[in-house]
């Protein structure tokens, strides 16, 4: 059966002699590695191919699903420009390479993600039409709480762990197993110190300023769980 389908590439690296290894995002495949043939070497075909395997520019990919295949490496037969380009720039280009190296990691193959998919363009074009650092760093973490609920581990913010309302002038300790303890009842104080204020305005995807900073390390304290001991390469970009 042949399938069409529109993508964004993750990420790529060279395959053999003169393919690529590429990790596109579907909508209804959703993280997909495919096998494109012939990027590589002197030709004028090779050097198109090569300029369409950019991040953030959407494609169309076809390839022939074959049955009792055990392999997820699909052999891609043809690729063709989308109409969506997003072409991020400075701090919006490591904002963007950030988000796909998220999708990249924490991802299973071949799981449906229509609205990850559509998240996934939304959060791009926002990143686009940011006109300052802090817009960005909304955008992305607007990305990250949605994201970690659509992957099954979304993030209490409008309850502590035991199911009472979080009061925006308390303080809190948050432990991504478990979630918001309020601070004046935690004998560990082992978790990540936030303001119920800036739990409220995650929950109701409000904007906060000062917010922000806790919001990051939030997010990042989170992610780290299910990301493991291997940093996020893009962080690195910032610095």
């Amino acid at each position: 059966m042949e399938i069409e389908q529109s993508a964004f590439v993750l990420h790529s690296r060279p395959y053999r002699e003169t393919s690529a290894l590429v990790t596109f995002f579907t909508p209804d495949y959703g993280k997909i590695n495919g096998v494109v043939r012939g990027v590589r070497g002197g030709r004028k075909t090779a050097s198109q191919k090569t300029a369409m395997l950019q991040p953030f520019q959407q494609l169309t990919l076809q390839w022939r699903e074959k049955p009792n295949n055990r392999s997820d490496l699909l052999s891609i037969q043809q690729i063709e420009m989308g109409s969506l380009r997003f072409p991020l720039q400075a701090e919006g280009n490591i904002c963007g390479l950030y988000v796909n190296e998220l999708l990249y990691r924490l991802l299973f193959p071949q799981v449906a993600t229509e609205a990850l998919f559509d998240l996934y363009q939304q959060t791009l074009y926002q990143l686009l039409s940011a006109e300052k650092r802090n817009d960005q760093a909304w955008s992305l973490r607007q990305f990250e709480h949605l994201f970690l609920a659509e992957m099954g581990h979304g993030i209490q913010c409008d309850e502590d762990i035991n199911q009472q309302p979080i009061q925006p002038e308390q303080a809190y300790f948050f432990y991504p197993q478990y979630g918001a303890v309020l601070a004046s009842l935690d004998s560990q104080k082992q978790g990540l110190a936030i303001q119920g204020e800036c739990l409220l305005a995650m929950q109701e995807m409000r904007y906060c300023e000062e917010c922000l900073p806790s919001l990051k390390k939030l997010y990042r304290w989170v992610l780290a769980h299910y990301l493991g001991d291997k940093p996020i390469m893009t962080r690195e970009l910032f610095n």
